[in-house]
């Protein structure tokens, strides 16, 4: 009578965990850092809280409040507005009476800006506003704020 053999099955060898264990380790080091280089290095996110319209005689004041939400101060370049019958963005200007208004934004800070079109605006369509701020070395546009013209 023969007797079966038997094999011997070893594990996961350990050259084979020292592997993973290393991978797992840079993988790890590598997430911690990503979160924290953010921690110590914030960049500017302006987000638009809200934007009104108001028809005044032959052109339209935009009032947009901004918010920096990023952690950095930066400043507000310009504001566009698209949609309707526009012809791509549209370039807002400062109006008189706020062109001495400060665009800088601090961290947390909420500031209120009035702009102005001549653009013919119409009433019932959905329009769409941005503004550009400052981000390091470049220039950087918001998410678009829909806003319906009444």
């Amino acid at each position: 009578m023969q007797i079966p053999s038997q094999k011997k099955f070893r594990g996961i060898s350990g050259v084979v965990i020292a592997v993973l264990l290393t991978v797992i380790g840079i993988a790890a080091v590598l997430l911690f850092w990503s979160m924290i280089s953010g921690f110590f290095n914030p960049q500017p996110k302006v987000i638009i809280e809200k934007v009104t319209i108001t028809n005044v005689g032959n052109k339209y004041d935009i009032s947009i409040t901004v918010r920096e939400t990023g952690g950095a101060s930066t400043k507000i370049e310009r504001a566009v507005i698209t949609g309707g019958q526009l012809p791509g963005e549209t370039e807002l200007q400062l109006s008189t009476t706020a062109q001495q208004q400060d665009t800088t934004l601090s961290p947390g800070q909420s500031r209120t800006l009035v702009y102005e079109t001549s653009q013919r605006l119409t009433a019932g369509v959905t329009y769409y506003v941005a503004v550009y701020y400052t981000k390091g070395n470049s220039v950087e546009r918001s998410d678009l704020y829909p806003v319906t013209v009444r």
